[in-house]
């Protein structure tokens, strides 16, 4: 399945007028043992804080980790959302093993990838999973297999939730 994408020519997106570097400003203490209906509430108010779709937060938390806080990539990749260590810190995440404060910071760089590839699902996730770099050089999707396949697993769990929402 390929995903379809306007044309998009890989140009620098100036940063809107009001916009400010992210700051996670939550609990510092880990929380080890937050079950899957605690991971779901930070989503939630993740998702609000920065104005992205809950579904799409929690496609992003499940496709990266299954919820799992104690995850942690070969990459080196942490917790729920999987952050990077200099991903977590340049977020303001002060401990990225502090569910809260992992879904926040995921939140927040999905927020950052959103803005700077104009709305565009597919892209702002290919630039969560590859980096944004990635996106830029390929002028879409890179061609990673891992990443073609993350976009499209994210987006068909999207639609999926998107069809069980639908009252017939």
């Amino acid at each position: 399945m390929q995903i379809s994408q306007p044309a998009w020519q890989p140009e620098p997106v100036a940063a809107p007028e009001n916009y400010a570097p992210v700051v996670i400003q939550t609990s510092p203490i880990a929380t080890p043992g937050t079950g899957t209906g605690t991971v779901r509430q930070h989503i939630q108010m993740a998702a609000q804080q920065y104005g992205i779709s809950s579904d799409l937060v929690d496609a992003v938390a499940w496709q990266e980790s299954r919820y799992n806080p104690r995850a942690r990539s070969t990459a080196g990749a942490i917790g729920v959302m999987q952050l990077m260590p200099g991903t977590a810190r340049n977020l303001g995440v002060t401990n990225p093993h502090d569910v809260r404060q992992n879904v926040a910071g995921g939140a927040a760089y999905l927020r950052e990838q959103l803005d700077r590839f104009g709305n565009n699902v597919p892209l702002a996730l290919a630039a969560y999973n590859a980096g944004p770099g990635a996106v830029r050089k390929y002028g879409g999707i890179p061609p990673y297999r891992e990443t073609q396949n993350y976009v499209r697993k994210i987006m068909q769990r999207l639609s999926e939730v998107s069809i069980q929402r639908v009252d017939y």
